[in-house]
């Protein structure tokens, strides 16, 4: 490519260095994305010691330059000021991260990605993978007679939002971000909540009788009609499937009724409930917490009406 009117330079001492991986990424791969987001449109990337940098980081190089042309070379030039590997990963929170997950999930869950990055083989997809093998291996674990398979399952529904946090840390830390990956990732979600709350319905009607089963049924079903909102607004809206999409919404009535949406939006997140649920069943409560859910989730589905259904802008201040 032809060098543009905005030009950079910089510099590592050996090719190690520009090797060096940091959150999942190359040393110069990172240099050359900070330099190419700040405006330039050609970079020299100077070795000191004349060697050539692995293909992984020219890969990452490739991946990262946008529209910028780098050159690699041989000289000195200013080293990056790139941050560490800790500090990008403890900026992959998100904003709308709910109680659980900032209290004690995205701690936790930010700490096992910083030592997945550590390796380079690894995908956010691959964890996202995991995630539905560990809902089925959950499941069937919930499924199976017993007081002490029930905690089990309560604590894998634990495990599984937790860790639903580490492939999202690790796309953004790595720059592999994309609408099909947050996608995937939502099904998954949805899919998990989906297969523990119709196996405890099912563990607690045979072992209780068909009254709470009725009640758990009711829990599935509102749970499938939210999921089906969710997804056909975010296919006409063009966006990926995820219930960051209620999150997003920018309706605003005033008053308690605003209130009223917060307070809703907080204790139906996946974390808070995925957190009560392993405690209710740890002590015993495993039929409140289902009783907890269904009578949450006929709130709940009102609240995804309200937040995604079309409604007449005049309603509504600040509706788009």
């Amino acid at each position: 490519r032809e060098k543009s009117a905005a030009q950079a330079i910089v510099g590592f001492a050996t090719a190690a260095d520009a090797d060096r991986r940091i959150a999942g990424v190359a040393a110069a791969a990172r240099a050359v994305k900070t330099l190419a987001d700040g405006g330039a449109g050609f970079i020299q990337m100077r070795i000191a010691d004349g060697g050539a940098p692995a293909a992984a980081t020219r890969d990452d190089i490739e991946r990262l330059r946008g529209t910028a042309a780098v050159e690699i070379a041989q000289g000195a030039g200013p080293a990056p000021d790139l941050p560490g590997a800790w500090r990008i990963v403890r900026a992959t929170g998100k904003k709308g991260d709910g109680l659980v997950s900032r209290l004690f999930n995205r701690p936790i869950s930010q700490r096992i990605s910083w030592l997945l990055l550590h390796f380079p083989g690894l995908r956010p997809v691959h964890i996202t993978a995991f995630n539905a093998l560990l809902a089925l291996v959950m499941a069937a674990v919930t499924l199976t007679p017993g007081q002490t398979a029930l905690i089990a399952g309560g604590i894998l529904f634990q495990a599984a939002s937790l860790l639903d946090g580490v492939d999202g840390e690790m796309a953004r830390a790595t720059f592999r971000t994309s609408a099909a990956g947050a996608t995937m990732d939502s099904v998954v979600d949805i899919a998990t909540n989906l297969l523990f709350v119709s196996a405890l319905t099912f563990h607690l009607a045979m072992r209780d009788g068909p009254e709470i089963g009725w009640i758990g049924a009711w829990a599935v079903f509102v749970s499938i009609l939210g999921g089906v909102i969710i997804g056909r607004r975010a296919r006409s809206g063009g966006g990926p499937i995820g219930f960051d999409l209620l999150k997003r919404s920018d309706r605003r009535i005033g008053g308690p009724v605003d209130l009223i949406y917060w307070v809703v939006q907080t204790l139906t997140g996946r974390d808070v409930f995925a957190f009560l649920y392993m405690v209710l069943i740890i002590v015993g409560l495993e039929r409140v917490a289902l009783c907890i859910y269904a009578g949450v989730g006929a709130v709940w589905i009102v609240y995804v009406v309200a937040s995604l259904l079309p409604w007449p802008k005049e309603r509504f201040r600040g509706a788009a």
